[in-house]
């Protein structure tokens, strides 16, 4: 059910209540207005479960990324460790240490990229549904108050 039926459905309960002689108050009954509340939250879009979602995945991903970045460090120093026992050999160990720790910048670089560029696609996508919710959201609200107003003028 659309949000917007769930509002109707509030309003409508709010208008056909009972009334209470000489106060203007009316009678509801809680357990019907709960359960129009409980399906309000069931109509949230999948949507912005899945911006929740990404934003968890994102320091995930952010966390792997800094892990294998530190993991190609951790095995571009043993290597440079080991290439350099050797006088000889040690400008040809530091130059591929050298290249180990640019490459494994560049690639935490990229996932870092990757997963931002996909949190904000998301983000972007979800936009757009949670402004009409809080467009209906606004809406309700005002329509409850309104409610709420006329019965109180009805005083």
């Amino acid at each position: 059910m659309e949000i917007m039926a769930l509002i109707d459905r509030l309003e409508e309960l709010i208008q056909q209540a009972t009334r209470v002689p000489l106060t203007g108050k009316i009678l509801l009954d809680p357990d019907e207005i709960l359960a129009i509340v409980d399906e309000m939250r069931e109509v949230v879009p999948s949507e912005i479960r899945e911006a929740n979602r990404v934003a968890r995945d994102r320091e995930t991903i952010l966390a792997e990324a800094r892990e294998q970045a530190e993991e190609i460090l951790r095995e571009a120093r043993a290597l440079a460790a080991q290439l350099t026992s050797e006088a000889a050999v040690t400008k040809e160990a530091q130059t591929q240490a050298d290249e180990l720790i640019d490459q494994a910048k560049r690639v935490a670089r990229e996932i870092r990229q990757n997963a931002l560029e996909w949190a904000d696609e998301l983000f972007a996508r979800a936009q757009p549904e949670l402004e009409r919710i809080a467009a209906d959201t606004q809406r309700a609200v005002a329509a409850v108050r309104k409610a709420r107003e006329e019965l109180q003028n009805q005083l």
